[in-house]
Order: C-alpha cells, then sequence, then structure tokens
C-alpha cells in the first residue's frame, strides 16, 4: 500500500511540474514558443491524472456491500443463522455480524476494519445457487471454509490490501477508458499507464501469493469440522453448480425477467433442473469433458488439484470430521421470504410479486418458443419473405417445394442457437412455428425438458394430426398442404406475424432506459467535444506566442525632448513695458579682434600665426 500512494503520487507531481513548465513556457517566457507539444501533453495528460487521483480517494475507504446482494436478518432466515453460528462455534470464528444472499454461485467474508486494528464489522456474502445445488454437507464444508479465514485471522487486512489492488486496476482503466475515446489522451498517458500496470503486475503477484496460501489454511480448517470428504466433493461440485446456474439464467430466468416475469422461488425450479435424470447425465458428462481453467500466478486460488491433493493428506492422517456437528445436520433450507426474492431479482427486470414457479416454467418454455419463431425473420429474409412474415409464409415455401433453401438459411444464419445452445434444424423450425400456433389457438401446450427444447403436448386427435405433419411436410409438398388445412381446422391464425403469437408474446418487454441512452451518449459526445476544444485551445495559445513582440527585459523611463525654436525678437528702447532684460552693448572692435562677452579679443592666443599669414599668390601661366 506505501508503494502505490509513492508511485501513484510521483506520477501527479510529475504531471505538476509538466503542466507548470508548459505555463510558463506560454506565458512567462521571453521568447516564443518553440513547440506546443508541452501544452499538448498538460492538456492531454490530464484525464490520466484525474483517474490516479480518483484511486487515490477511494483506496482508503471501507469497501461496500456489492451490487445485487440483499442483507438477511435472524427474522427472515433463522436456520440459516443458526447454522452458521454453530459452524462458526465449531471453527472457532466470530460470528459473522451481517449476512447476505447474492445469486452468484461463490462464498466469501469480509471485515470492516481501521488499518488492520479495530473491527468495525463482519460480512458473509453467500450465492444462493449454492444452497440449491449442493450437498448438505457440500454446504457446511464452504461455509466453514469462509468462517476459517476469520478464525485466521485472514481478513484483518485483506480488505486494506484488496482496496490497493483494486484502486491499482481502477486508475488503470480510467487511463484506459480515456485513451480509448480520444488517441491524443492515448498519446500523451502512455507513461502513467506503463508505470501502473508494472506495480499493479507486481502487487498482485506478492499479494495474491500470500492469499493463496489463506487459502490452503482455510481448506484444512474446513477439512476438521465438516470433513475432507465433504470439503473436497465441494470444491469440484462448485464449478458443476456455477455452470448449470449459467445454463438456467441463459435459458429461463433473464429471458423472463426481461419481460417482467419472476418465480416466486427460483431455488425451487432450479434445484428441478438439477434432479432431472436427462440433465444429471448432461451435466455429468460435461463435469468429464471440461477441464479446469489453466491459471497463472496472479489467480488468487490455487488450483484445485493441489488443494484436493492437500485435503488427501488431511484425510490419509485420519482427521476424518472432527468433533464438529454431523454432516447434513441443520442445512438451511427453508424457503426464502418472497420480499427477499424479489429484491435478489429486481436488477434482472423482475416487477411486482413472484409467479408460481411451476407456472413460470411453463411461460418459460414458450418464451422460448416465441423467440425461436422470431429469430426466423433473418432467414426468411434471405429467401425474399415478406416484410412481416408468417407461418402462412412458410407454408408457402413448402409448398413450392423449397424446404432445402430454407434449410440452407437457416444454417448460414445459426438459427437456434440462442434459445438452445445449438444450431436447430429445418425440421425443428417447422415443428416450433406449428405448436405455437396450436398453443395460441388453445389446442396444445409446451413442456419443460432441461436437457432439450421444449415438447409439445396436444390436446386432441386433430392437434395431434397436424403435429405428425410438420414433421414431413418440409419434403412433402402434399403434407404441407393437408398441415395448411388441418391448422385452420384447429382454429389456428396462420397469417398473424411470427413475433405475436401466443399469450407470453404480449408482455411488454422493457428496453434499456431513454434517460441512461441519453446520458450515454451525451458523455461520449462530450468527451470527443471536449477534445476538439482543447485542441483549439492549445492551438490558438501556441500561436498567440508566435505574434507576441519581443518584450524589453526591464522598463527604462525616457525624457522627451522638445525641438529646437528660434527666440522670438525682444522689443528694446527705453519704455518698452514688460522687457525683462537690457542687451549687452556690441563693442567696436579692431581689425584682428572678434566682439565676445561684451569685450573684444584678438584672434592670435587661439589660432596659430601661420594660419593668418596670407598664401602667395599662384605663379602666372601663359606667355
Amino acid at each position: 500500500m506505501a508503494g502505490f500512494y509513492v508511485v501513484s503520487w510521483a506520477l501527479v507531481l510529475f504531471y505538476a511540474v509538466l503542466a507548470v513548465g508548459a505555463l510558463w513556457m506560454a506565458f512567462g517566457a521571453p521568447g516564443p514558443m518553440s513547440s506546443p507539444t508541452p501544452l499538448f501533453a498538460a492538456a492531454f495528460g490530464l484525464p490520466a491524472v484525474l483517474a490516479i487521483l480518483r484511486a487515490l480517494l477511494t483506496a482508503g475507504r471501507a469497501p461496500e456491500p456489492r451490487k445485487g446482494t440483499v442483507r438477511v436478518g435472524r427474522k427472515e432466515s433463522p436456520e440459516l443463522w443458526e447454522t452458521v453460528t454453530e459452524l462458526a462455534e465449531a471453527v472457532g470464528a466470530p460470528v459473522p455480524t451481517e449476512i447476505r444472499l447474492t445469486l452468484d454461485v461463490n462464498a466469501s467474508v469480509s471485515e470492516d476494519t481501521r488499518s488492520g486494528l479495530r473491527v468495525a464489522g463482519r460480512r458473509m456474502e453467500i450465492g444462493v445457487p449454492l444452497l440449491a445445488g449442493l450437498r448438505a454437507d457440500e454446504v457446511r464444508a464452504v461455509l466453514c471454509h469462509e468462517l476459517g479465514h476469520y478464525a485466521r485471522r485472514h481478513t484483518r487486512f485483506a480488505a486494506t490490501v484488496y482496496r490497493g489492488s483494486a484502486a491499482l486496476h481502477a486508475a488503470r482503466a480510467g487511463i484506459a477508458d480515456a485513451a480509448v475515446r480520444n488517441p491524443v489522451v492515448a498519446m500523451y498517458s502512455g507513461l502513467h499507464f506503463r508505470v501502473l500496470g508494472a506495480y499493479a503486475w507486481l502487487y498482485d503477484a506478492v499479494s495474491l501469493a500470500v492469499r493463496r496460501r489463506q487459502e490452503f489454511e482455510a481448506d484444512a480448517a474446513a477439512a476438521r469440522v465438516a470433513g475432507p470428504e465433504a470439503m473436497a466433493s465441494a470444491l469440484t461440485s462448485v464449478h458443476v453448480v456455477g455452470a448449470a446456474w449459467a445454463d438456467f439464467r441463459e435459458r429461463f430466468l433473464d429471458p423472463m425477467a426481461g419481460r417482467g416475469r419472476t418465480p416466486d422461488d427460483p431455488m425451487r425450479a432450479f434445484a428441478a433442473m438439477l434432479t432431472d435424470t436427462e440433465y444429471g447425465e448432461a451435466l455429468e458428462e460435461w463435469r468429464r469433458e471440461q477441464p479446469e481453467p489453466r491459471r497463472t500466478r496472479l489467480d488468487s486460488h490455487p488450483p484445485t488439484e493441489a488443494r484436493l491433493a492437500a485435503l488427501a493428506v488431511l484425510t490419509v492422517a485420519g482427521s476424518g470430521a472432527g468433533t464438529g456437528p454431523r454432516p447434513g445436520a441443520g442445512l438451511c433450507g427453508e424457503p426464502l421470504p418472497e420480499g427477499v426474492w424479489r429484491a435478489l431479482l429486481r436488477p434482472l427486470g423482475g416487477r411486482g410479486p413472484g409467479q408460481p414457479w411451476e407456472e413460470w416454467l411453463d411461460d418459460a418454455v414458450e418464451v422460448q418458443a416465441i423467440g425461436a419463431a422470431e429469430d426466423l425473420r433473418a432467414p426468411l429474409a434471405l429467401l425474399g419473405s415478406a416484410p412481416e412474415p408468417s407461418l402462412d409464409g412458410v407454408l408457402g415455401l413448402l409448398e413450392a417445394g423449397r424446404g432445402a433453401e430454407l434449410t440452407g438459411a437457416l444454417a448460414a444464419t445459426d438459427w437456434g442457437t440462442r434459445q438452445w445452445g445449438a444450431q436447430g434444424t429445418a425440421k425443428r423450425a417447422v415443428g416450433v412455428l406449428v405448436g405455437q400456433a396450436l398453443v395460441t389457438a388453445g389446442r396444445a401446450s409446451w413442456s419443460v425438458r432441461w436437457a432439450s427444447p421444449g415438447v409439445l403436448v396436444t390436446y386432441d386427435e386433430e392437434a395431434r394430426e397436424a403435429a405428425e405433419l410438420s414433421r414431413v411436410a418440409l419434403t412433402d409438398r402434399d403434407a404441407a398442404a393437408r398441415l395448411r388445412f388441418q391448422l385452420v381446422l384447429c382454429g389456428a391464425n396462420v397469417t398473424v406475424p411470427l413475433e405475436r403469437t401466443g399469450r407470453v408474446s404480449r408482455l411488454r418487454v422493457p428496453g434499456p432506459p431513454r434517460e441512461d441512452g441519453r446520458r450515454v451518449g451525451g458523455d461520449k459526445r462530450a468527451v470527443s467535444i471536449g477534445g476538439f476544444v482543447a485542441a483549439v485551445v492549445v492551438g490558438l495559445v501556441f500561436f498567440s506566442t508566435q505574434f507576441e513582440e519581443e518584450r524589453p527585459p526591464s522598463p527604462v523611463p525616457t525624457r522627451t525632448v522638445e525641438p529646437w525654436q528660434p527666440p522670438s525678437p525682444v522689443p528694446t528702447g527705453p519704455g518698452v513695458p514688460g522687457r525683462p532684460w537690457d542687451p549687452l552693448p556690441r563693442p567696436d572692435c579692431e581689425p584682428g579682434e572678434i566682439p565676445a562677452g561684451g569685450g573684444c579679443y584678438t584672434i592670435e592666443p587661439v589660432l596659430p600665426t601661420s594660419l593668418l599669414t596670407p598664401l602667395p599668390s599662384p605663379p602666372a601661366s601663359g606667355p
């Protein structure tokens, strides 16, 4: 932390000296500036210095709770608090003063300290997906691991160290952001960016080495209470639960929350997905095929293989579960209050009370079908469809024998990947369109399949026959014609545009707030306009110094001399009024004398005698 402040303030002072020197050259130097480079360095290096100053001001502040977390008290979740308190006593750690829930697949602890001495509060964050995706003993092992950081006092200086790393990376990010918006800023902020980058690398390399050692110590503390086997199983299961939760959010939770629909208990739906046999097999296959991501020296956690090897040594040594609570006892499995879920899902776009999760799942599958139907706009546009494509247009293509063209257009646009993670076929596209038309007509419904797209469930024979015709209509023109008739018989409207099918499609899809869009656009325009104005101002200041007259080093007072004028004639004679003085009488001098001062002086004392001798006459010439 001391090095962080030294490096940052050194860069700030370097810029201050540069700016003062540029201003003196522009306004204080006796001669004109030879180059505008110092002015440009002072003007366009300012964003980098401001980013460093922001990092310096925020580095000493106590960490605030992350966005997207919700605080739960003992009254709202008594079983969770009881479990954490019990495990804290077993590990030998202080009980957290605050527990927060988050939708991230993670758990963490932190302390609000003042220079690592006085503890103002202890905060524990628990990812709700872990409570639904892990076994009871695995959940307890994860909680014991986090409490082990408290027991070993790892969090006493962790907040200070983390703030230093965050401040360094925030300063570099601020410089990079300003450089991306203005290339001239990038030219004059490279020194600050490289110096901070080099020190941030050194800072993380030193501090993260300590944090990796602390992870081994926390694993050992958790193994003594929950057991080495439970801790090892939790390490491998967390990655699987994280992958499953990402799939659940991408396919179900986020699209429905974007339409304003959230379940009353998302963890019940997530647990139903994890316990599905077909999905469990796919998840196990993913676990075998997906290797652990390669780690670098700047990772805060050691490799999982190293941690498992350390736990295996504890198992061989016979540490067992210790005297702590029995694994699986007292798991916090109570349903969370609706207000907690509403607060957790609000950042995703959820509004109002949650829908019963079983009904919510059915609507989520229908949203997938509607999204797949809307995505058919792009491939149909390649085939020259109408501006508002519909099922009627697709049936027309099949009746014209253009099924192969439809297959190629779907492959070219990668249709189906957004909904199911894999490219869809033309047969599936026709089935989705026909199925959604039957659902809109009230003759069928969609049923969720966790490891594959939803399955259409028909209510009567006529709808079942239409579903069977959709499977062969791609290659059979007669089947396509019979399918059109069968859909009309079922009461389906084949002329409705693709994005207006189904009950769920009428839900409003909120877009980004207009004011945010105006603000973002305004920021970009302000940055570009500000850079242009700064360049113009620097140019004007530089050129003004080129036409400025050379100033003398010190002002010298000058005396004004009036031109000589002959005196006006003074009247003479007695009785002349106002005559200030009488003129001296002019003496009568002899030859060889000159008058001066009222007397006569001979010339000889002044001029040599030789000059007074008359010159001889020139000789006469001629006869």
